[in-house]
């Protein structure tokens, strides 16, 4: 279990809102409004940053797995799932600019 702040949000509300066995029609877009429309900025910077640091290497497959039901095979399996749903949110952001 990670002790980073920014990612234990990141994955909470990940495994709320992404868990794979209960995803709905439009998940994805339903997910960027939830964090939009956060009223308390200080989580959504949060969320941005522990995103940031997932795609940066610092969640485990295991650890991602474990909240959201999700199964890669590879880091790089995740990688590639986290950068998808990043420009989902973020656009063409550089996630290393939001890891500090």
């Amino acid at each position: 279990m990670t002790t980073d702040p920014d990612i234990k949000v990141f994955l909470d509300f990940s495994a709320g809102a992404m868990n794979v066995n209960g995803l709905v029609q439009n998940w994805e877009t339903e997910f960027v409004e939830e964090i939009e429309n956060l009223k308390v900025e200080s989580l959504r910077t949060s969320f941005r940053r522990g995103f940031a640091k997932g795609l940066s290497g610092q969640i485990s497959i295991r650890e991602y797995e474990r909240e959201t039901g999700w199964s890669f095979d590879t880091p790089e399996d995740l990688n590639d799932h986290l950068s998808a749903l990043w420009t989902r949110f973020y656009g063409d952001a550089d996630p290393e600019e939001n890891v500090r």
